[in-house]
């Protein structure tokens, strides 16, 4: 059981590392796409619904919210997320923030919260549950199991 007390450690720690930077580096696509665009606010129109199915599983109804908005320009544009949600999640009606490229405001997005960094989010708070279980792997086998060796 030598060597694989520290093995293990290790390569937790190496997944940790790989999930915290990728999270960084969602985190600074995001906030790139923030920086370079033109905020402004939409309505949401509708929510056009979606059929996801999984091989295997029950399907479940979800829906890509429509958003309307007016440019700088004076131009209306209407495009619809990216990102699916729930049908109480937006209603139409409802105001929201909305981001877009002036030379591009076709692919525009939705500047919420989970649009924005959930997947960021996600992949940094999952690299530090592997760090922290990683830290009390190695702790264990520095430690925990030297005692329960000399018992």
């Amino acid at each position: 059981m030598g060597i694989f007390r520290y093995i293990v450690p290790f390569i937790l720690v190496c997944i940790g590392a790989v999930l915290m930077a990728k999270g960084y580096q969602d985190w600074q696509v995001s906030r790139a796409m923030v920086d370079s665009s033109v905020e402004t606010e939409g309505t949401i129109v509708r929510n056009a619904p979606y059929m996801s199915t999984k091989a295997g599983k029950a399907s479940s109804l979800m829906y890509f919210p429509e958003v309307r908005f007016t440019t700088k320009e004076g131009r209306t544009v209407q495009f619809t997320s990216s990102v699916t949600s729930r049908a109480d999640h937006y209603k139409p009606g409802d105001k929201v923030r909305v981001y877009y490229q002036a030379d591009k405001p076709k692919d525009a997005f939705i500047g919420s919260f989970g649009h924005l960094w959930s997947v960021a989010l996600i992949f940094a708070l999952s690299g530090i549950m592997v760090t922290a279980f990683a830290a009390w792997f190695f702790w264990k086998a520095r430690v925990g199991w030297e005692k329960e060796d000399e018992n």
